[in-house]
């Protein structure tokens, strides 16, 4: 059951697409209207978390501990730039390791392995109360199926070669190489908290990992991705009993 639960999750957060028959009709979970967020719980008895959850995401970080969090490690290769719409999501899938790929991130002594990243505008995550333009989040499995998802902001500044990459990609005939390192900034002070999925089912099996520094993305790459989705964004959900870490002083 428990490898059922990580399973499910694991394509959920890849992006697939979740289609619930309700009386014969099909229900699909979305940002907005008697589909979204307040109504994801709904839609089908696999969502209760959504609802219920005590360790849900994203959150505020705010208020965080610093601790010594150990040395992050962030070990990724370049990628075909081949980026598809899921119908929520700009995502891009990681090759696996038996095609060349084996992009992995260790945290805390555990390594996780990319399975794929896509963009959120505006932000999921706040830092200190403050939405950012864009977050993007590159998820990653550990051996146990825990996700393990770094989360990166983007504030609005000089454009981003790699994210003009993804948008380029859309549609393309062709995929030139991407190196995914392009989207992390110089910084790399990070929070630390156990939380879930932000889309449904909502699952509390995430390791979240976010850096504190953001990288910079254009105006017009900014207003590109929000005419593709505008607004899809989970609401912030509370901390309940949870710690949230901060790396660094």
């Amino acid at each position: 059951m428990r490898f059922h639960l990580i399973l499910t999750a694991a394509l959920a957060v890849a992006g697939a697409a979740s289609a619930q028959e309700h009386g014969g009709h099909a229900q699909t979970w979305t940002y907005g209207g008697t589909t979204g967020p307040e109504r994801w719980s709904e839609l089908d008895p696999a969502n209760a978390a959504c609802a219920v959850g005590q360790q849900e995401s994203p959150i505020d970080l705010t208020g965080a501990i610093a601790a010594d969090l150990g040395p992050l490690r962030i070990d990724w290769s370049a990628m075909p730039a081949a980026a598809r719409d899921t119908g929520h999501a700009i995502q891009m899938d990681a090759p696996a390791a038996s095609e060349g790929g084996g992009s992995t991130m260790t945290v805390g002594g555990k390594t996780y392995r990319m399975l794929q990243f896509h963009v959120h505008q505006p932000a999921e995550h706040l830092l200190n109360g403050r939405r950012f333009p864009l977050e993007i989040h590159f998820v990653h499995a550990g051996p146990d199926g825990i996700l393990g998802v770094l989360g990166v902001f983007a504030e609005t500044g000089e454009a981003s070669a790699p994210l003009q990459a993804v948008l380029d990609s859309l549609g393309a005939e062709t995929h030139p190489s991407l190196d995914p390192n392009g989207f992390l900034p110089a910084g790399r002070d990070f929070f630390r908290y156990e939380g879930s999925l932000t889309t449904p089912p909502c699952s509390e099996t995430v390791d979240w990992v976010v850096l504190n520094d953001p990288i910079t993305a254009s105006q017009a790459q900014i207003d590109a991705f929000e005419r593709i989705h505008p607004g899809n964004t989970r609401p912030i959900q509370p901390l309940h009993r949870r710690f949230l870490l901060r790396s660094g002083h």
